[in-house]
């Protein structure tokens, strides 16, 4: 019986079958395999999903899920020849002896790059100016941030976890992301950071901090439109009450700051002075509190 008509769609720009993408190996299906199994099974390298998975093979596929499912089901029926249907007869499953491409860990560390040069210059964050108190941060440094990262100043890793950091210490400069990273907004508190770094900033954990968080909260928000849900639970120490409050309270007030800065730009210090002493009394950053740190370029 052949597939439902209505889940199957030629591309309308296709991957050529001589399609090679970078750092990948083809890999020879087996019975049982899946594009949820063959991503679980790269977890080491990066923690792809299947969605990853099959952009990596097809890179043309729509945005839109629905559409590129069709899409996918015409790739595995003329590139891969497989012949096999699911139960519902609206997607074809892997049946040997096709070849995907699976990616190496070099892969995962370029996908990762894509994410963060991607977010860096999408459209939101051209509009995020912003300041508190003396000090602004301009929507072109993010783009500085992006040519740092292409001239080999910043060097972008894959990371598994849901997870961003930034490590301006190493020579180059490190940014840690997981390759399918949900809140891109971690992305943009990482690289505020790297702003720091490069227009060397001198300043105080609760200030550099402050517009990590504020980066964050503000890029979610414009995203959404709205408030962003921007609780987390963060602390790991159930019996530190004063850090536990001052994570919820670090969350609550960029979120509440975000919706100034939304339109106004600007909040003075003591708009953000909650915000400051919540930093300083969460638990990682109380070995920092009270002293200036200071960066000293890329």
């Amino acid at each position: 019986m052949p597939i439902h008509s209505d889940c199957i769609k030629q591309p309308v720009n296709p991957v050529l079958l001589t399609f090679v993408p970078d750092n990948g190996y083809r890999y020879p299906l087996k019975e049982g395999d899946s594009w949820v199994s063959l991503a679980a099974s790269l977890a080491p390298t990066g923690a792809w999903s299947p969605w990853d998975l099959i952009r990596y093979n097809y890179p043309t596929l729509p945005h839109d899920p629905q559409l590129a499912s069709k899409e996918v089901n015409w790739y595995l029926k003329n590139y891969l020849g497989c012949t096999l249907l699911t139960e519902n007869k609206r997607n074809y499953r892997f049946s040997p002896p096709g070849k995907i491409w699976l990616p190496n860990e070099a892969a995962a560390d370029q996908v990762a790059r894509n994410l963060v040069l991607s977010t860096l210059r999408g459209p939101v964050v051209g509009r995020m100016n912003f300041g508190v108190g003396a000090l602004m941060i301009l929507s072109k440094s993010f783009e500085d941030v992006a040519k740092a990262i292409e001239a080999g100043k910043i060097v972008v890793k894959a990371k598994s976890g849901h997870i961003a950091l930034y490590h301006g210490y190493l020579k180059p400069a490190l940014i840690e992301v997981s390759p399918t990273l949900g809140d891109l907004g971690l992305i943009i508190h990482e690289c505020t950071h790297a702003i720091f770094d490069i227009l060397k900033i001198s300043s105080r954990v609760e200030q550099s901090e402050a517009f990590g968080y504020l980066s964050q909260a503000l890029y979610k928000r414009l995203v959404r439109g709205g408030p962003p849900p921007n609780r987390y639970m963060v602390s790991s120490d159930p019996a530190d009450l004063l850090s536990w409050a001052s994570w919820q309270l670090i969350f609550d007030e960029s979120t509440r700051l975000a919706g100034i800065l939304a339109t106004k730009n600007w909040v003075s210090e003591d708009d953000a002075s909650r915000l400051f002493r919540a930093i300083t009394t969460a638990n990682i950053y109380r070995s920092r509190t009270g002293k200036v740190e200071a960066n000293e370029g890329i």
